[in-house]
C-alpha cells in the first residue's frame, strides 16, 4: 500500500519549483494564479529569492505548500491508499487527497502563516531540537516548566522538538542535558509553533477553516493531532483547527500507517526530510521522492 507525505517548514530552497514552472504548462498556470490570489510574486521569490527571503514565514508556508501540490499534480501514478503531511504539509496532503481546491488550500496556508507570524510577536518564543532522549522524558522535564514549555514535533525515535518561551527553552535545555540528552539545538524559527503560544493564531484560523468547503477526500488522512485517519470532513477540519497549538506527531502517524498496512512512503514536495524520518521510524519500507510524469 502507498503513503504520499508532504513535508513542512524547513524543506524551502532557493530556485524552488523553477523547473516545474519552466518545464510544464500546468505549473506555469497553477503558479501565475497563485500570484494573483496571494496579491504579490510569491513565484520571484521562490525562484529568485535567497535562503533568508525564503525563510520568513509568510514566504515559506505558502512556497513549500505550492511545491508539494504542483508535485502531486504532476507526478506519474499518484493513487494513493493513504496520505499524510507534517506540519503545514497537512494542507498539501488534503488538497492532493481530494479534500480541499488547492486555492482554497492556498488561501489558508497564507492566512495561516500571517496569523502565526502575529502569535509570534505577542511573546518572544522559540524552539529546540532534543536529540537522543526518550519521549516521556521530554514530556516529564517539560511538565515540571508550568506551561513554559511542551513537546512540539514528534519527528522520529530519539528526535522531538520543544517549543516555548524564550526563557523556558533556555531552562528545558539544561534540565534535559543533565537529564542525557545528546544535544538540545535552539532552531531559526521566529516562534513556539504547535504551542499553546499558537492560541491567538488558532482562533484566527478556526474562523477561515470553518468557512472552507472540505470535502471527503479519496482516502484516510493520518492527522497531525489525533495520528489518526480520518475522512470525514467535520473531523478533519477539528484536527487541522486544533493543530496550531497542538503537537505533530510524526512518528505516531508513521507507526499507525504502517499498521494500517503502508509500505512505500512516497515524499511530494521539496526536499527529502520525511524519508529520513519515515526510515528511521520503520527500517522495513521503502521511501522515494515523487516521481514526474
Amino acid at each position: 500500500m502507498k503513503a504520499f507525505v508532504f513535508p513542512g517548514q524547513g524543506s524551502q530552497f532557493p530556485g524552488m519549483a523553477k523547473d516545474l514552472y519552466e518545464n510544464f504548462a500546468l505549473a506555469k498556470e497553477i503558479v501565475d494564479e497563485a500570484d494573483q490570489i496571494l496579491g504579490f510574486s510569491l513565484s520571484k521569490v521562490m525562484f529568485e529569492g535567497t535562503d533568508e527571503d525564503l525563510k520568513q514565514t509568510k514566504v515559506t508556508q505558502p512556497a513549500i505548500y505550492l511545491h508539494s501540490v504542483l508535485v502531486a499534480k504532476l507526478g506519474k501514478d499518484f493513487a494513493p491508499d493513504m496520505v499524510a503531511g507534517h506540519s503545514l504539509g497537512e494542507f498539501s496532503a488534503l488538497v492532493a487527497a481530494g479534500g480541499l481546491s488547492w486555492q482554497d488550500g492556498l488561501r489558508l496556508v497564507y492566512q495561516r502563516a500571517l496569523a502565526m507570524q502575529k502569535a509570534c510577536e505577542v511573546v518572544p518564543s522559540t524552539m529546540a531540537a532534543v536529540l537522543g532522549l526518550a519521549d516521556a522524558e521530554i514530556e516529564r522535564i517539560c511538565g515540571e516548566l508550568n506551561g513554559e514549555v511542551v513537546a512540539a514535533n514528534y519527528n522520529c525515535p530519539g528526535q522531538v522538538v520543544i517549543s516555548g518561551s524564550v526563557s523556558g527553552i533556555e531552562k528545558a535545555a539544561e534540565l534535559l542535558k543533565a537529564a542525557g540528552a545528546k544535544r538540545v539545538l535552539t532552531l531559526p524559527v521566529g516562534g513556539a509553533f504547535h504551542s499553546p503560544f499558537m492560541e491567538p493564531a488558532r482562533v484566527e484560523l478556526a474562523a477561515a477553516i470553518e468557512a472552507t468547503t472540505i470535502e471527503r477526500p479519496i482516502c484516510p488522512i493520518f492527522q497531525n493531532v489525533t495520528a489518526k485517519p480520518s475522512q470525514d470532513p467535520a473531523e478533519i477540519k477539528q484536527n487541522l483547527i486544533a493543530q496550531l497549538t497542538g503537537a505533530v506527531r510524526w512518528t505516531q502517524s508513521v507507526e499507525a500507517m504502517v499498521a494500517a498496512g503502508a509500505t512505500d512512503f512516497i515524499e511530494c514536495g521539496p526536499g527529502k526530510v520525511l524519508q529520513g524520518l519515515v526510515k528511521k521510524i520503520s527500517a522495513d519500507v521503502q521511501v522515494a521522492s515523487m516521481e514526474l510524469a
